[in-house]
Parts: C-alpha cells; sequence; structure tokens
C-alpha cells in the first residue's frame, strides 16, 4: 500500500515547516479542457499563476474553443501560461449515455483521441495535475504512463463526486488526492476508503481577492445606496437560488431598502420562472440578475450580508469560494448546512448557518438585518477568518510544500 502522509503535516503554522528552495522547477501538466470561468477553473488558474517559478504550468486547452476565445482563454493567455492544444477541429462528442450504436463509436473515437493528446503533453513533465473525475475519463493513458515512469498523478476534488464507474480505476492509478476541506475529505473517505491509501491533503485554495472599486462610477453608486443582500454562482435551482428568492420576498415586506444581487449565469428557462415570481411579487425593481461578471470579488465589497443557498438535500458544497470571498471583504454570511459551508462559516461568530428553508433563511437575514451591531461583529470576524486561514499568504506555503514533495 502506498505511504500515506497524514492530513495535519500540511496545517501547521508555515514558520514551523519552512520549505526549502527545490533544485528544478517541478513542471505540472494540466488538462483543463473547459469554455467556462467559473469557481473551479478560477481556482486552478490562480493556485498554478501563484505557484511560478517553483512550479511551472503547462496547460491543455481544447482548440475550438481556444479559437473563440472564451473568458478562460483570454485568462490564460493574459498569464502567460504555455497552453497546448486538442487536434479538434470539430465539436466531438462528450462521453455520455450513448444514443446509437454510431452515437457510442463518435464519443469512442472522442475519448481516445483526447486521451492520446493528453498523454502527449505528459510526455517531459513531472507531474500530472487532473481537476475532476469527468477529466480523468481523459487522462488515463496518460495517468497508466506516470505511474510506469514514477511521475506524480494529482487528483484535485472540485467537487464530491465520487459515483462514476471510472472512479474505482482512477483511484488505482492516482497518487495524491487533494481536499478543499475536512469535511470534503471524510466526505470522500466514506464513500471510497481506498483513498486512505493514497496520500492525502487537506489545502484550501489560494484565492485573489480583488479589492479595487468596480470601474464603472455608476455600478458604484447604485451599491452603495442601499443594504444589498448577494448571492455568486450559478443561478440554479440546485444552488437553491429559487429558494434564496422565497425568502427574499418576506425579507422585502420588512425592509423596503434591501435589495438582492444575484450574480452569475444559469439556464434561461429557470431564470424566467424566477423573475416571474419575482415580478408577481412587485419586486422587479429590488432584485437584479448581473449574469457573469469577472469582477464579481469587487461587487461583494458592496454587500451587507453574503447569502449562500446551496441546500444540503440538492447539493453538497466541496469548498464555497465566494463565501470566503465575501469573508475577505469583511461580509458575514448566511447559508445552510451544505458540506464543507460547515467548515468555513463559524455558526455565530462569522455568520448563520439555518436549518434548510425558505423560512429559516429569512429569519437569518432578517436577524442580521434588524441588529447592525450583530452584522459588524460577525463581518470583523469574517475577516480576521480569511486572514488566519485562507489569505494567500497563509496559503500559499502548504501548497509550495504539498509540491515539493518526492
Amino acid at each position: 500500500m502506498a505511504s500515506t502522509v497524514k492530513n495535519h503535516e500540511l496545517r501547521q503554522p508555515p514558520e514551523l515547516r519552512p520549505v526549502q528552495a527545490p533544485a528544478r522547477v517541478t513542471k505540472v501538466f494540466i488538462p483543463l479542457i473547459t469554455p467556462y470561468l467559473y469557481g473551479m477553473e478560477r481556482a486552478v488558474i490562480e493556485l498554478f499563476d501563484a505557484l511560478r517559478p517553483q512550479v511551472e504550468p503547462y496547460f491543455l486547452q481544447s482548440n475550438r474553443i481556444f479559437q473563440q476565445k472564451f473568458p478562460i482563454v483570454e485568462e490564460m493567455k493574459r498569464r502567460g501560461f504555455s497552453i497546448r492544444l486538442l487536434p479538434d477541429r470539430t465539436d466531438w462528442e462528450r462521453l455520455a449515455r450513448p444514443r446509437s450504436v454510431k452515437h457510442f463509436v463518435q464519443m469512442a473515437i472522442a475519448a481516445i483521441r483526447c486521451n492520446v493528446a493528453i498523454l502527449k503533453g505528459v510526455r517531459g513533465k513531472d507531474v500530472l495535475y487532473v481537476p475532476g473525475i469527468s477529466t480523468a475519463a481523459h487522462s488515463l493513458l496518460a495517468a497508466m504512463y506516470c505511474r510506469l515512469t514514477g511521475r506524480r498523478v494529482i487528483h484535485h476534488f472540485h467537487d464530491l463526486g465520487t459515483t462514476n464507474r471510472l472512479f474505482p480505476i482512477w483511484v488505482r492509478l492516482a497518487t495524491d488526492f487533494v481536499h478543499n476541506t475536512d469535511f470534503g475529505f471524510n466526505s470522500v473517505v466514506e464513500k471510497v476508503p481506498a483513498i486512505r491509501g493514497k496520500r492525502n491533503f487537506i489545502v484550501p485554495y489560494i484565492m485573489e481577492v480583488d479589492r479595487r472599486l468596480p470601474d464603472d462610477p455608476e455600478v458604484c453608486r447604485e451599491l452603495r445606496a442601499q443594504r444589498n443582500l448577494a448571492f455568486v454562482g450559478q443561478i440554479s435551482r440546485h444552488k437553491g437560488v429559487d429558494l434564496l428568492v422565497q425568502a427574499f420576498k418576506m425579507v422585502a415586506a420588512k425592509h423596503p431598502d434591501v435589495m438582492l444581487h444575484l450574480i452569475g449565469e444559469g439556464k434561461e428557462e429557470f431564470r424566467a420562472t424566477l423573475q416571474d415570481e419575482i415580478s408577481a411579487a412587485g419586486l422587479l425593481g429590488r432584485v437584479k440578475f448581473w449574469g457573469f461578471r469577472e469582477d464579481a470579488t469587487r461587487l461583494l465589497r458592496f454587500a451587507y450580508v453574503y447569502v449562500h443557498s446551496s441546500p444540503p438535500s440538492r447539493f453538497h458544497e466541496s469548498f464555497g469560494r465566494s463565501v470566503v470571498e465575501a469573508m475577505a471583504h469583511g461580509v458575514p454570511v448566511v447559508c445552510f448546512r451544505s458540506g464543507a459551508l460547515q467548515d468555513i462559516v463559524l455558526h455565530e461568530k462569522t455568520g448563520l448557518i439555518c436549518e434548510e428553508g425558505a423560512e429559516s433563511l429569512a429569519q437569518a437575514l432578517n436577524r442580521l438585518l434588524e441588529h447592525a451591531e450583530c452584522r459588524d461583529e460577525f463581518g470583523e470576524s469574517a475577516r480576521a477568518g480569511f486572514e488566519k486561514s485562507y489569505c494567500k499568504r497563509a496559503v500559499l506555503p502548504r501548497w509550495q510544500q504539498f509540491y515539493a514533495i518526492v
């Protein structure tokens, strides 16, 4: 069985575990074949940017996505990353339940071509970093090559999914598993005990918190004019945005100066349903859909309370990136007991954790809206908690230690 690195080894204060400069740069190959620039993608990009020059990242991206200049491509280019492209001149079929024999063959060809491309890319590198099980399905050949040649295969749990049928095979191929929180580690190990036989690390993201004001003065004036409840993430049912809207209807009746800001994208039909409900309640002017915004963290500085509405019956958060970003700005958080949020939000100290349901959520929000001293106290504790546990100064040495392990 592989050696196990105890989790507490990466949690000691950085000054007690100085990181020795490596004799040479560690080259890491990262398949990040996605058009999105949401939490997971930002986490990967910011992590490897912060680790340079000790770690040199080499990214793989879709040629189709690259040619269409999606925001993630522009961000990768802005940071000067080395980018290798898939040979996908046309759209490839993604792995799914086959609709026909022809569809199965198309998926198989795409999977093989992607596996070969990742295998070619990892040659000459020291580490294969895989940001999720969907990417793992296309990294099987590369992982086998790495294991045969004594290289590391790192799987980072950006979500807590372990139900993929390939996962038992992938557990054998990976050498290291990265978890963002204690909850994430315990949750995964409970489902897949074999992971205990690997090296496991519990390390938060390295996060870049943009403390500047939004570039648009009109936005600043608008957000300063009232008390703001903010949500950042997918506008979707699994994120509980429908429960948040229901809760806001109760809050709005008691607090006429409060606005709800929903920052993120989602399926148009779900958003349309929410807008119909908001309109029927007479709240069209008090709920704003901002869509995807690269300056989301700048908007958070104007939040009076940050609310993360993922209900545990629908979704378990593996980290809660926007929660930590709100804490960095001294904004208290209201949330449900969804996954790792209960590790990050300290109930009655940095925010409030409520029972699942719109009424419970509304009660928690009303409490902070009605008691400014409580809101301010929680906000100060949230900022202190960020500086202690999640700021770059606290987290970067632990990641450096992780990549220094042979």
